[in-house]
């Protein structure tokens, strides 16, 4: 197994801080399994693929709404990410910074259960509004969280990491394709609202539990020390990077291109709705989405951890590709499960290979930089894609969005073969020679 391009650089910038996390390693992988599996069983219970888009679907009937859901969570998800960076730079621990915002991120989901509650009682036009607000707070957390989630698993798990994200990737999964079928039983028993709200609910429940998992992880002061510039110095910081780095640059031109090329996955279900599916169908596909993600997710993992991560991507393109030509196709529900195992796989890439190759390309005190640049400079075309494909699809259909992303796709996948796998890539002299700040306060991890 190749060393991780990242920890190599660690070990010999830090080897102290590096030998003591290493003793806490064990303990952080278990504890960040369970948690990553926990929350993972909660959230697929608001999928942004199948679920959210069938329940606003039923809810109001707009296409340009059903794409606002995958819009709403892009932006929220994707923008507040180098927000997120910042707030990491000066810190010695980034625990208390994880801990608050994932407590934030469950009062998001408990706002979408109680939106959700409101149906029937207020108006609907209200309903949808509270929706969306609650959704986007819950999105913007998940955004928040992970440049600090990803600097604390890249400092705390120097080995095995690949390993670690593909077991969460099937744990998570085989849990969350549980919850997913039974969300399917009882969106068919209960209907609409109440299925959903009984749904809602139980994914609020279900995500209190990782609080104590994240609670239980350890740190140890981080050594190399910068005091946090103003955020305005922070954002003038990500030209130099994505110019300097050449490969870093190759690789978000090529996530660009596949990040747009998701424009129709929301649209895949509503298609489905018109013709072969029926709505309790939407929580099969998003168990079967979740699965897939979770099986793929494992072996792409592991290959990531043995390989690199050029492969990873690379994949995804792949995946993405044959999945839009088959949402053009499908005609029945086997075919749309096909179909979902696809764009299962190609999500999988997403959770995993983004910020893998964000962390290996990074110098050891920019991780958590590099995580919410790529982030945030990927966020506009996650974000305008299901927005223009929502606004085009009365005039075009379903079958020309479908196309034209498989074409994005397509381009995106051979940008992403000209990548260099930074495993392989020689590191600056700067790097060598970078000097070791130790015991200064306000730590840059």
């Amino acid at each position: 197994m190749a060393l991780s391009a990242d920890v190599a650089r660690l070990q010999r910038v830090a080897p102290e801080y590096a030998k003591a996390m290493e003793s806490h390693r064990r303990r952080n992988f278990a504890f960040l399994i369970v948690d990553g599996a926990t929350f993972a069983f909660a959230i697929s219970l608001l999928s942004e693929a199948t679920i959210m888009p069938a329940f606003v679907s039923a809810l109001t009937g707009s296409s340009l709404l059903v794409g606002l859901v995958a819009a709403t969570f892009a932006i929220g998800h994707y923008l507040p990410q180098l927000v997120g960076a910042h707030l990491v730079l000066g810190r010695a621990r980034r625990k208390p910074l994880f801990l608050g915002i994932v407590i934030a991120e469950r009062f998001g989901i408990l706002a979408i259960a109680l939106s959700a509650t409101l149906i029937g009682v207020a108006p609907p036009n209200l309903v949808i509004v509270l929706f969306f607000v609650a959704f986007a707070f819950y999105s913007v957390t998940t955004g928040l969280i992970g440049p600090v989630y990803g600097d604390f698993v890249a400092k705390a798990l120097t080995k095995s990491r690949g390993v670690f994200f593909g077991t969460v990737q099937l744990i998570g999964g085989a849990l969350g394709f549980s919850a997913a079928l039974w969300a399917q039983s009882v969106l068919k028993d209960q209907g609409f609202p109440g299925g959903t709200q009984t749904v809602f609910w139980v994914s609020f429940a279900l995500s209190f539990l990782s609080i104590f998992f994240v609670a239980g992880l350890k740190e140890e002061p981080y050594p190399l020390v910068e005091a946090r510039p103003p955020f305005l110095t922070t954002l003038r910081k990500i030209p130099g990077i994505v110019v300097g780095d050449k490969n870093y640059g190759r690789f978000l031109l090529a996530r660009a291109f596949l990040a747009l090329s998701t424009l129709g996955v929301g649209f895949v279900v509503v298609n489905g709705l018109k013709g072969a599916l029926v709505p309790s169908d939407a929580a099969l596909l998003a168990a079967v989405f979740i699965m897939s993600q979770a099986v793929i997710g494992f072996a792409l993992g592991m290959v990531g951890n043995f390989l690199g991560w050029r492969v990873v991507v690379i994949t995804g393109g792949v995946l993405i590709l044959l999945g839009m030509v088959g949402a053009t196709f499908a005609q029945s529900v086997i075919s749309y499960i096909g179909v979902f195992v696809l764009l299962g796989g190609a999500n999988a890439v997403t959770v995993i290979g983004d910020p893998n190759m964000s962390i290996e390309m990074a110098p050891t005190d920019k991780t958590g930089l590099y995580l919410g640049t790529t982030s945030t400079l990927l966020a506009p075309f996650f974000i305008v894609g299901p927005l223009v494909a929502g606004a085009l699809e009365p005039a075009v259909g379903f079958t020309s969005i479908f196309l034209s992303a498989a074409v994005l796709a397509l381009v995106g996948l051979v940008l992403a073969w000209r990548m260099e796998e930074p495993r392989k890539q020689s590191l600056p002299l700067e790097e060598w020679e970078a000097p070791i700040v130790v015991g200064q306060p306000g730590a840059q991890p």
